[in-house]
Parts: C-alpha cells; structure tokens; sequence
C-alpha cells in the first residue's frame, strides 16, 4: 500500500515540529539553568502525590490483570508476586534509579552522584536552603 502524497508531506511537517521544538526547549532550558535552584512547595506537594496515586494504582490494577490471565488456583501467588515486585521496584529505584534519572552530567542520562541517595537531602543554613 503506498502512501498519499499529504500523508508524506503531514509526516514531514511533523517531523520538522519536532525537531524545531526540540531546538527550543533546549534553547529555553539552557537559559533558565543558569537561575540558582529553589525548593518550591507546590512542586514537592504534586510530586509525593503523583507518586502515591501511581503506588495505589500500581498494587491493584498490576494484580487484578495478571490475576485475569491466569486459572483460578493461582490467582492469589500472583497477586502476591505483584505487591512483592511493586515494593521491590520502589527500593531500586530509590537506590538507583533516581541518580540516573537526576544525576547531572549527560544529555539522557545521569551519572552517578546520588547513588544510594547520597547527598540527596536538602541543607538549611541560616533557614535558608543551599
């Protein structure tokens, strides 16, 4: 099956949009990374409560689909193995996840300056944050 002539050229143009946005949220993010950092209570208060409606979705949804795909006796082992796997995944990405996603350095991915969570906790001097 070949392909119009406007879904060629609507693919293209897509393409291009995205190449140019990309161009300037990199633009725009370097110009604003050179703003020293603040603690913004709004955005923790969205991020622990993103983070918890995405845990108490996880547990059941997880386990009520992999429950429909197996018999009836087994049901209950893999609901287990899903909570099990859930907690499990909170731990590494906590040991190791979160320096790869917000350790600085590369373009795609981090390095290795939070591992285990070192140096993670905000510092207050004078009850100003560092």
């Amino acid at each position: 099956m070949r392909c119009s002539w406007y879904a060629r050229r609507s693919a293209i143009a897509g393409l291009l949009a995205v190449i140019v946005w990309s161009a300037l949220a990199a633009v725009t993010w370097a110009e604003e990374s050179s703003a020293a950092p603040a603690i913004n209570t709004g955005d923790n208060a969205w991020l622990l409560t993103s983070s918890a409606l995405v845990l108490m979705m996880t547990g059941p949804g997880l386990a009520l689909f992999y429950s429909g795909l197996v018999r009836k006796k087994n049901v209950l082992g893999v609901m287990a193995q899903c909570i099990f796997l859930m907690g499990l995944m909170t731990v590494v990405w906590a040991l190791w996840g979160y320096t790869l996603a917000f350790g600085g350095g590369g373009a795609w991915i981090g390095n290795l300056d939070y591992l285990l969570m070192d140096g993670v906790q905000a510092r207050f001097v004078d009850g100003q944050s560092e």
